[in-house]
């Protein structure tokens, strides 16, 4: 009979292994095509944005962009591979925790 230990390890490995299917497969499936925007026009949006809100709101949009950009394409290939081990390496280690024995008082 499989402990509750064993079965969240197994979990943890599934799901680890399902994460680096998923991204190979989106990786494979999507094509590496460059972003369409113009760097000249994105310059000038960043000036404008840096004169009406200031350094914080440019480095606020920059981010919120990075953040956007790892939900597509070839990115969220790697996205998906990296959450995929990083909950399956989760759950293998709470399931490792929880076959220890407690320590004596």
């Amino acid at each position: 009979m499989v402990t509750l230990s064993r079965l969240v390890q197994r979990i943890g490995l599934s799901l680890a292994a399902a994460g680096l299917v998923a991204g190979a497969i989106v990786y494979v499936s999507t094509s590496s095509a460059a972003s369409d925007a113009d760097p000249v026009e994105q310059q000038r949006e960043m000036r404008e944005l840096a004169r009406l809100g200031g350094t914080a709101s440019v480095q606020t949009v920059k981010f919120d962009q990075w953040m956007g950009s790892l939900w597509h394409g070839q990115r969220l290939a790697f996205t998906l591979a990296l959450l995929g081990l990083v909950v399956g390496g989760a759950c293998w280690h709470v399931g490792g925790l929880m076959d220890e024995e407690p320590l004596d008082d």
